[in-house]
């Protein structure tokens, strides 16, 4: 079987759970599994090192600054060989068999411009109504939602979805390089994904979720590193420049709609009014998050 996937895994001042992201990737990924690249985000603190060390079969790219992980993961990509990309975030570990089925899926559905495995959370719990979304339409994002999810029930069998979240996919390198892979410009994350979907999506092209590949995902490793407020105003402002690109006639109305769903959150949700009164200053001064 021909080697034919290599694996991206973006750092980004990640703890253990990068190291078990690794190793689970190396010891599942199977004979489809030709190389893995960890691509440090400028984390500064020779954590990629000491991960290079523990795992020689790891090929560590240090980046002198954080620019984001859509900055991250294509370099990452860049510096990669192999007709098939698999993305993966650091708080996922993959299943024996995972890569297997969605590498075998893309040998048999040429069409497919990527394959997806379902995510679940540590506790075995489906997060298929997270993951796996419909592109989001104006009155949507005016309120600060992303797209609706794609499945009321977890899929049992392959099916195709327009917006799969970035934690795990497994992409046709030449669907990548024709799209010029994630927009850096929404830093430092969210929406990236979402972008690249919508403008795959207006080609023509699609992802497929592969329900017999699993991936464990823990979720909120990023959001913890970046703090609350900083969070809502990073996502938000992405959100705001995904409107802006695909969805330009309605930009004033998102615009309004997303500044009053920050108050109103503000006012539900006390237990987090302080990071949504921060995440809207800091949209309205245009600070930068972290």
């Amino acid at each position: 079987m021909v080697s034919d996937v290599a694996a991206v895994v973006v750092r980004w001042r990640g703890g253990e759970e990068v190291a078990r992201c690794l190793a689970a990737l190396l010891a599942h990924g199977g004979a489809r599994l030709g190389e893995v690249v960890l691509v440090d985000s400028g984390s500064g603190d020779d954590g990629g090192e000491a991960l290079a060390d523990r795992f020689p079969d790891v090929r560590l790219l240090a980046l002198a600054r954080n620019r984001g992980f859509a900055a991250a993961a294509s370099a990452g990509v860049a510096a990669s060989r192999g007709p098939l990309v698999l993305l993966l975030n650091p708080d996922t570990e993959l299943t024996p068999g995972a890569l297997n089925a969605l590498a075998g899926f893309l040998d048999t559905h040429p069409d497919a411009a990527g394959a997806v495995p379902l995510l679940e959370a540590l506790d075995g719990e489906s997060q298929h109504r997270w993951q796996l979304r419909r592109l989001p339409g104006p009155m949507r994002l005016a309120l600060g939602l992303p797209g609706a999810p794609a499945f009321s029930r977890s899929p049992t069998r392959p099916a195709r979805v327009q917006q799969p979240a970035a934690a795990a996919w497994l992409v046709r390198r030449r669907v990548w390089n024709i799209l010029d892979g994630l927009d850096a410009a929404f830093a430092p994350a969210w929406w990236e994904d979402v972008d690249l979907c919508a403008r795959l999506a207006e080609r023509g092209g699609g992802f497929w979720v592969v329900p017999a590949a699993r991936v464990r995902h823990a979720g909120g490793s990023s959001v913890a590193s970046l703090g609350d407020a900083d969070f809502l105003a990073a996502y938000h402002r992405n959100l705001l420049r995904y409107a802006d690109r695909h969805h330009p006639h309605w930009t004033g109305l998102i615009r309004v709609g997303v500044w009053v769903s920050l108050l109103a959150r503000a006012a539900l949700r006390p237990d987090r009014r302080a990071a949504y009164l921060k995440a809207r200053h800091i949209l309205r001064c245009g600070q930068p998050p972290g």
